[in-house]
């Protein structure tokens, strides 16, 4: 909206050099007060500023606000742009005081929610477990994060790095066992079919192998066989619990993506499931996390909630629309007691607005030749 008022600002400037009327209307009093008006230099200066500011936070609510795709792997890239550049606004000694009073009352509102070292914020991991889950970013994006905001290898950064991995090796041993769990009682209930049905010719079998391996002297020879579907069985064991370091250890991607099209991420673990069958399994529920439960229409409102509690998700056009048709619905302009507009008096207005202009170029230039 702020961006738009500045296409303006050329307008208001000739109004104010050549509209006689335009200072006279903000000097009348409305309903016993005085109208704000007309912005002045300072207030243009001032909205540009915050324009440049606040565009970081417009930026974010768009990629935050998605309702078709996954957006919680884009979470805390937002949150570490806004955090960063209000510490950065909030202690430069510039000179600017406006910029800095205002990014000092954002970062005590920011901390209030988002502290990772206060005991009192209980602070949800999973926001940066989340961005690991991202092919293009990994745990080499976290803790680029993490050196960015506390320092480079600092005490803080390290402890961060630390336990953003034991979460995810923790999330991966459960998941591990429960799909572990569940291919061993597939199995199982397989295997207890195929002996019901084969029950008869198992037995016979069994017969004809105690007999062939018996060799005499209480000597038996040992199957092969055994052996290898053994190996086999530790082997994948052994796979599958290194499918986490093998993901963190590979290189990251770097897909080319066409412009206006965004990369899908679940497509990249659709695919890649057969290589990480558990981690596939932890990134669907990690990237399925909902991001906010407050709805961007409600946490924006002018007054109040601009719809009813569902907190059904708008685009950001949507948002700017109403906001400023509540603008407009509250702007009442009467031109007489009554408040209904006519012809005449739009006439009337016209005709006056024309003499005041041929009446102030007869001051300016005098009496044409």
């Amino acid at each position: 909206m702020l961006e738009q008022a500045l296409k303006f600002r050329a307008g208001f400037d000739k109004m104010a050099a050549v509209d006689m009327p335009f200072h006279a209307y903000f000097k009348e009093d409305a309903e016993g007060k005085k109208r704000i008006g007309p912005p002045s230099r300072a207030d243009w200066e001032a909205v540009n500023k915050l324009v440049q500011f606040l565009i970081i936070f417009y930026k974010a609510t768009i990629v935050l606000s998605a309702s078709t795709s996954p957006c919680s792997h884009k979470l805390y890239h937002a949150i570490v742009t806004m955090t960063k550049n209000i510490l950065m606004l909030s202690t430069t000694a510039g000179p600017d005081a406006l910029l800095r009073t205002k990014a000092s009352s954002m970062l005590g509102k920011l901390e209030k929610y988002w502290s990772l070292f206060d005991d009192k914020v209980d602070m949800n991991r999973l926001v940066m477990v989340a961005a690991v889950f991202d092919p293009r970013k990994k745990m080499k994006f976290v803790k680029g994060c993490f050196d960015k905001l506390y320092g480079k290898d600092s005490a803080e950064s390290t402890h961060l790095c630390a336990e953003i991995t034991s979460i995810l090796r923790k999330m991966f041993d459960e998941y591990f066992m429960i799909a572990n769990k569940s291919s061993v009682e597939s199995v199982t209930s397989n295997s207890a079919q195929s002996n019901a049905t084969f029950s008869q010719s198992q037995e016979q079998f069994v017969d004809e192998v105690s007999q062939r391996t018996y060799i005499g002297n209480g000597l038996q020879y040992e199957s092969l066989n055994d052996l290898y579907n053994d190996l086999v069985q530790e082997s994948a064991f052994r796979e599958k619990a290194d499918e986490l370091d093998q993901y963190l250890k590979e290189s990251v991607e770097n897909p080319h993506v066409l412009p206006g099209t965004e990369y899908d991420v679940l497509s990249f673990w659709r695919v890649n499931s057969p290589k990480f069958p558990v981690l596939s399994l932890v990134a669907r529920d990690i990237l399925a996390m909902q991001v906010s439960s407050v709805a961007s229409e409600s946490a924006f409102s002018t007054s109040g909630r601009v719809l009813d509690t569902t907190r059904s998700c708008l685009t950001h056009y949507m948002i700017e629309v109403l906001m400023c048709t509540e603008q407009w619905l509250k702007c009442e302009i009467k031109v007489n007691d009554r408040g209904v507009t006519r012809k005449e008096h739009l006439l009337a207005d016209y005709v006056m607005q024309d003499e005041l202009m041929r009446g102030y170029g007869m001051e300016l230039y005098g009496p044409s030749r």
